[in-house]
């Protein structure tokens, strides 16, 4: 049986933007923006995307398709001893979707109380065993949509996805901007603080952002890379990205407003999704409405976004040992949800705690940024300064001046500014 591809440019897109945008892009990034100087803040945002983001997005689609495999026998197949680096890889992104599945769940069991017009507050929610009931369901889901192929699962899974994301957050956005709230919370979004330009910290965090969001440096790319026929990987790329930002900011003009008109408050951080906003939708009109349809499109985006996250070492499984799809899937899924239990535990009546901070939270930062960031360290390396300059040229269109400007911030530009963030990461936990 030959590889499988995807059946159509489109349905490779609509795949790849469902892997970018997920939860942090709803509810992180305009508490993000806010706290970073509003409007001002998108200026270091899109420079990040645009000359670190996008070339390292480009970087692993070129080698996926290159090679045709996914990322540890990539690896294997640009110096034997990389297949280590991959299995690195590989094990960041199966620790971060093991917590991954946990926020999930979350939003499963928000968007199923708002729909029966029953809202439970978070608190109470994690006090019980509920959780867990949740974290199981979130998982079989998207064990089954990756079981199901590259075509049949992930791909159809993103074609009725993305559009049902995309028109529940339009349809959100219309609504609280006619809010009570809506002129002040717009403005705590998007006034432009300059001065905040010339923090480092700002950019540091527009650079975290930019990575976290684009789902660059875990693997999937590479992965979804090997799926492709010949595309025009800059221009795909730049639609993904284009479409990660919009949503991004679309999600801060549906959020603020209601909140706004709630009187809560906007810098709630990561309370905001599952504290903040129920409270606020239990206040406005058509609270539980527009509060199922806001978990709905939140539910969406986490699992495109899980999906693509289990495909990856699935897909390693699969190439490296010969595995059929369905076995490759349990035994990943399997490994996924022990890995995610402690995470899953630290917020229920058991209360898992690791010096008195919750497990979830060490796996986010250990795993989600630390982990994150050495990933994308790892491949911007790996595929800049060893693999093969010819082939790398080869797929994205030739070795003109263009392509010697995306080479030198591939081998230089993008492992800086990582590390750099990496460094940024640490100082910002020790002060």
């Amino acid at each position: 049986m030959g590889r499988e591809e995807w059946s159509s440019t489109l349905g490779f897109i609509l795949a790849s933007i469902g892997s970018a945008v997920g939860i942090g892009n709803i509810w992180r990034f305009p508490y993000i923006v806010g706290a970073n100087g509003g409007g001002a803040f998108l200026i270091p945002y899109l420079v990040s995307v645009l000359l670190f983001g996008l070339p390292l997005m480009v970087l692993e689609l070129a080698i996926g398709r290159s090679t045709g495999t996914s990322v540890v026998s990539t690896f294997r197949s640009i110096r034997k001893r990389f297949s280590v680096a991959g299995l690195v890889i590989v094990t960041i992104v199966s620790l971060i979707l093991g917590y991954y599945l946990v926020i999930t769940s979350w939003v499963l069991a928000y968007a199923l109380f708002f729909i029966l017009g029953r809202p439970m507050e978070f608190g109470a929610f994690t006090d019980s065993y509920l959780p867990l009931v949740f974290f199981l369901l979130s998982g079989l889901a998207v064990f089954m949509t990756v079981r199901s192929g590259v075509r049949e699962g992930i791909e159809r899974a993103s074609r009725y996805l993305i559009p049902i994301l995309l028109v529940f957050l339009l349809f959100l956005v219309a609504v609280s901007l006619t809010e009570p709230g809506a002129v002040e919370g717009v403005g705590f979004y998007l006034s432009p603080d300059y001065s905040r330009l010339t923090d480092p910290a700002v950019w540091i965090a527009a650079f975290g952002q930019a990575f976290f969001s684009l789902s660059v440096g875990m693997g999937i790319l590479l992965t979804f890379g090997s799926y492709l026929k010949r595309e025009a990987l800059f221009r795909n790329a730049a639609i993904i990205a284009a479409a990660d930002i919009l949503i991004a900011v679309l999600a801060g003009l549906a959020i603020f407003p209601l909140v706004f008109t709630a009187g809560l408050d906007p810098a709630a951080g990561v309370n905001l999704a599952f504290i903040t906003l129920p409270s606020a939708f239990t206040e406005i009109r058509y609270g539980m409405l527009l509060g199922a349809l806001f978990f709905l499109m939140l539910f969406a985006a986490a699992l495109t976004s899980a999906v693509s996250m289990l495909e990856a070492p699935t897909a390693a499984l699969m190439d490296s040992y010969g595995y059929p799809r369905k076995r490759a899937t349990l035994l990943v899924f399997a490994a996924v949800m022990l890995l995610g239990l402690p995470s899953a535990l630290s917020y229920t009546a058991l209360k898992l705690e690791v010096f008195g901070t919750a497990f979830l939270a060490l796996a986010d930062y250990a795993f989600g940024t630390i982990g994150l960031i050495v990933a994308g360290l790892i491949v911007s390396i790996v595929g800049g300064w060893f693999m093969s300059r010819a082939r790398i040229c080869a797929e994205i269109g030739g070795c003109g001046w263009q392509q010697k400007v995306y080479m030198t911030l591939i081998r230089y530009g993008v492992p800086a500014v990582l590390l750099i963030t990496l460094i940024g990461s640490f100082f910002r936990v020790a002060g």
